[in-house]
């Protein structure tokens, strides 16, 4: 069987990479080494998985031909990535009573062979998707950007390797937690859902969601036991086993009321913890607020050194000392967009919400920080 099809290079380029970021750093099963391709004419699909999720993607060609065959991503990637932008030729080749051939590449410049393998057709498989729903990419990117930071990485704690999604008719609500942080950012936007809707997605397949074009819709689609979900964005189509594992009960561990509360600007505390955070040997900081002033301090004594800040505040409550994971600051403040927020807290030992100023009625984004035991 020999097949032949011809592509612009920037195409293949993008489709390629589409697909690539569903394998595996290290595939144990040499099947999720390989890209797919069927090629059809005027038409080449492209998928790549990696068991619990895969990628295909569409890209037009010049071809009468059809079949299927599979190339490793590493050396297709490769091979494109060193490519300038020209028109290629692909002409495939199957070897006598064999599966595997030969694809021989020619552009204006040169003519390349890379090894494939033939086969009866790709590995993709239908689910049965009953909820359906469409969603800006603005919208879907910027829940995933206000949490994915605070995803776990404990392979212990598979539910909080995740981001939960909370789906309503009014809006959507997106959580993560690794224990010692927690996100919530509500969304409001009109989605067809008769119920509330839970889902948990990945953090690996949302970073890869990230990268998709915001300026159009994605459509999200959920099978009926809530174990998969399909992610449709023009000639890209995503699929995901979702995460399972019950959730956390998120709510239980926000707090419902502080008795102290910091407002205050956020660029001005954001550079001065980082600053000041250098200077921790363990790389935590202490805050202590009082008197209008937010002290900012760490020191390293295994070195002698060690650092102070004061920043003026708006503060009501008693003078109160905290220690916090500065890393965990930072990510905090680098998370909210606004100029000024709030700082609510009640004792060294409880939660601690940071939030936009702006959003302080209406609770749509909220970064929850457990504080740190600290030496007086």
């Amino acid at each position: 069987m020999n097949m032949k099809f011809t592509a612009p290079i920037r195409l293949l380029q993008d489709a390629v990479n589409r697909v690539s970021q569903a394998i595996p750093s290290k595939a144990i099963d040499p099947r999720f080494e390989n890209i797919h391709l069927a090629i059809e004419p005027g038409k080449l699909t492209l998928f790549a998985s990696d068991g619990e999720m895969s990628i295909t993607a569409k890209s037009e060609i010049s071809s009468e031909d059809t079949g299927n065959i599979s190339i490793k991503a590493r050396t297709l990637q490769d091979f494109l990535r060193s490519m300038y932008d020209t028109e290629v030729t692909f002409s495939i080749e199957r070897q006598e009573i064999s599966d595997h051939g030969t694809v021989s590449i020619s552009t204006d410049k040169g003519k390349y062979k890379i090894p494939c393998f033939f086969e009866s057709k790709m590995e993709i498989y239908e689910k049965n998707y009953v909820i359906n729903l469409d969603l800006p990419s603005v919208e879907l990117q910027y829940l995933i950007q206000k949490t994915i930071f605070a995803c776990s990485v404990d392979g212990m704690r598979p539910a909080m390797m995740g981001v939960l999604f909370e789906l309503e008719s009014s809006s959507i609500t997106a959580v993560s937690t690794d224990g010692h942080r927690l996100v919530r950012c509500r969304k409001s936007t009109v989605i067809e859902v008769e119920d509330k809707q839970k889902i948990v997605v990945s953090a690996r397949v949302l970073s890869i969601l990230q990268k998709l074009p915001l300026h159009e819709t994605v459509i999200i689609q959920i099978d009926q036991d809530k174990r998969f979900v399909r992610f449709t964005q023009n000639n890209v189509v995503i699929d995901a086993s979702l995460i399972v594992e019950p959730y956390p009960n998120y709510e239980a561990v926000i707090p419902v009321i502080h008795d102290k509360q910091v407002s205050c600007d956020r660029s001005n505390i954001y550079d001065s913890v980082k600053r000041v955070g250098r200077f921790s040997s363990v790389g935590d900081i202490k805050m202590v607020l009082a008197d209008s002033i937010i002290k900012v301090m760490a020191e390293n004594t295994n070195e002698g050194e060690s650092a102070q800040e004061e920043l003026p505040c708006s503060y009501t409550g008693e003078d109160i000392t905290i220690g916090f994971n500065a890393k965990f600051i930072e990510a905090a403040l680098a998370h909210i967009d606004e100029k000024e927020i709030i700082i609510e807290l009640k004792s060294p030992t409880t939660a601690v919400i940071f939030k936009p100023v702006q959003e302080k009625e209406t609770g749509s984004l909220i970064i929850l920080v457990m504080p740190v035991r600290i030496n007086a």
